[in-house]
């Protein structure tokens, strides 16, 4: 993958983040993390990420409502967004796709399934933004 692809990870938990960043260290992505909803609300305003992995339950600004954000910013709109929860209730499900959401990933990861979703979203959010279609 292109060692120019950027992925926040946000998760209030810094084992999460670290566990993350592990599975797809050898990737080749540049990584940020937030530990909070609006620490992830401010870094998507000084950087532009190919990718956001996103915890739903954040002790500031759950993951549904940092997701509705972004999507409704036209500066973020296009980013996909993987929620991770370990959460697995269909009720939790729904809600992370209809506030934006792409795809969703339940902790713990299962490191196969992180990295292969990680990597057809970053190849699709690059080839969108080199062909200026967006499907997401």
């Amino acid at each position: 993958m292109e060692t120019n692809s950027k992925i926040l990870i946000v998760d209030d938990i810094p084992k999460n983040i670290q566990m993350a960043m592990n599975i797809l260290k050898n990737e080749g992505y540049k990584m940020f993390y937030a530990k909070s909803g609006q620490m992830a609300l401010d870094l998507v305003d000084e950087h532009s990420f190919d990718l956001i992995l996103l915890d739903i339950m954040m002790p500031d600004i759950s993951g549904f409502e940092v997701c509705i954000e972004l999507k409704n910013n036209n500066k973020t709109k296009d980013i996909p967004i993987i929620f991770l929860s370990g959460k697995n209730s269909s009720q939790d499900i729904s809600q992370a796709y209809e506030s934006g959401g792409i795809d969703y990933v339940v902790k713990p990861f299962i490191t196969i399934e992180l990295i292969t979703k990680v990597n057809s979203y970053v190849r699709l959010k690059r080839l969108e933004d080199r062909f200026g279609a967006s499907y997401v």
